[in-house]
């Protein structure tokens, strides 16, 4: 079995702060080329599975309960594009939505198979998609990235959409990201132009509100955005990535011309945010995708971007551990297979992230890397039904104030948040899907329960009582 560098250097990297990060690598052919993936568990069976986005076709592989996968399942897609898991009909089992040429939408039938269904209709093609129930009736409705416009589909419930608000632009976009970023309880949009940021400030009847906007933080054209909550205090931040460098530059026949440079907002909550210095080097100046994923286990989100420009530096990886202040270590930077997008989640259910490679070039396998180090926290909560599942303290314990809540949840396409409950007054949250927390209680006997926030909609509760001496 090959070795490809991704593991390598990551074996080589220890960090003084955070637990070194390794992988075991293993690889699947799929029908094609691969592009694009998605990870959910399409056969409700408590183990996430694949979707690989070929071109025309898409390939389903179903987890073998370890992390690995065996041969997989094959449907023709008209679309290419990037892809999203998402419950369009309501039934509890997670579909898949393609951007590319006119869409595609394929329905799950129950069991991890799947049916055509009906592709949303958009005023313009859509070069990815994002997902939420934005008007708060109980179904996932969908925002289309459209280059200069972004338009909101909303659910009619039965898998299929009809057009809502079109959010338009100036300057043109290829990505976005979902959150409530104002507490209020409505979901909002975040998106990135050339020269801009926008926040688009969710009413919660599937229309927004006239954007915030945040001018870029230097004359660098701005191209991807995610958000996290880099310094711990409940409140979902951003990262933005700004690529500088000759604009005449070609990167495939000469040497890296800039860098792409990670710049942090801070949530000042009342719909305001801050620029944090100082900004980040994530790799060359060129077309990417950025990420807030937490990769080493200590539950602060880490930054890493991914270079998916094609060519001989596609694929490279540079990754920044975050520190839960804000603030993020060292750059490194991985050669891992050329790829233009790549995925995270837990894929054998043991706390810690997994990451999933779609590979083009040369050797056009998926590439599976399960994490072998890092921190371990709350495990075994599978992904079959969405629930929350507490490691500790035990039912009925007898414990010392500040006392520690370890948690973790889960759901067939995954977990959003965990929020802790005592005594029916909510007193944290933590966004993703592991927590560890010590929460300050009175002495005496507690009601404390642990909440998880489905990714799209619906939440579940573990009620447990302490008893604080």
């Amino acid at each position: 079995m090959r070795v490809p560098r991704l593991l390598v250097l990551l074996l080589l990297w220890v960090s003084p702060v955070f637990a070194q990060v390794t992988y075991k690598a293993s690889f699947y052919t799929s029908s094609g080329t691969p592009g694009y993936s998605a990870l959910a568990d399409f056969n409700r069976d408590g183990y996430p599975d694949m979707a690989i986005v070929n071109s025309g076709t898409i390939d389903i592989f179903f987890n073998d309960h370890s992390g690995g996968f065996g041969a997989y399942t094959s449907y023709n897609s008209p679309s290419g594009g990037p892809i999203i898991a998402v419950d369009v009909n309501g039934d509890g089992w997670p579909d898949l939505v393609i951007a590319g040429g006119g869409g595609t939408v394929l329905l799950n039938n129950g069991d991890g198979t799947f049916r055509p269904g009906t592709a949303p209709t958009t005023k313009a093609p859509a070069s990815s998609f994002v997902a939420g129930d934005f008007n708060k009736d109980g179904k996932v409705d969908l925002a289309a990235v459209e280059g200069t416009q972004i338009e909101i589909l909303l659910n009619n419930g039965s898998g299929t959409f009809h057009s809502g608000q079109v959010l338009a632009m100036a300057g043109g976009s290829s990505n976005a990201v979902v959150g409530d970023f104002d507490s209020d309880g409505n979901l909002d949009i975040a998106n990135v132009e050339a020269v801009k940021t926008l926040v688009w400030w969710g009413k919660g009847d599937g229309t927004f509100a006239a954007p915030l906007q945040i001018a870029r933080p230097n004359s660098d054209n701005l191209s991807s955005i995610a958000a996290a909550d880099f310094n711990n205090d409940g409140l979902p931040d951003l990262a933005v990535s700004s690529n500088g460098g000759d604009s005449n530059c070609d990167p495939n026949n000469g040497p890296i011309c800039g860098t792409t440079t990670a710049h942090i907002y801070k949530n000042l909550g009342a719909r305001k945010f801050a620029l944090v210095p100082p900004s980040y080097t994530m790799g060359p100046a060129h077309d990417g995708t950025l990420f807030a994923v937490d990769l080493d286990g200590d539950l602060n989100p880490d930054l890493v971007n991914l270079f998916n420009a094609a060519g001989v530096y596609s694929g490279d990886l540079s990754y920044r551990a975050g520190k839960g202040n804000g603030t993020f270590g060292d750059e490194l930077s991985i050669d891992s297979p050329s790829a233009i997008d790549v995925q995270f989640r837990d894929l054998n259910l043991d706390s810690r992230t997994d990451v999933v490679v779609p590979e083009y070039f040369p050797s056009s396998e998926v590439n599976v890397y399960l994490a072998t180090s890092g921190y371990k926290n709350c495990t075994g909560a599978n992904s079959a039904a969405l629930h929350a599942k507490v490691c500790a303290p035990a039912n009925n314990a007898t414990v010392s104030s500040p006392v520690l809540i370890t948690a973790a949840g889960n759901s067939p396409i995954g977990v959003q948040r965990l929020e802790v409950w005592v005594d029916g007054k909510k007193v944290y949250q933590k966004l993703g899907d592991q927590m560890n927390k010590r929460i300050p209680m009175t002495t005496g006997r507690h009601r404390v329960a642990v909440v998880a926030v489905d990714k799209y909609i619906g939440t579940s509760s573990t009620v447990e009582y302490v008893n604080v001496q």
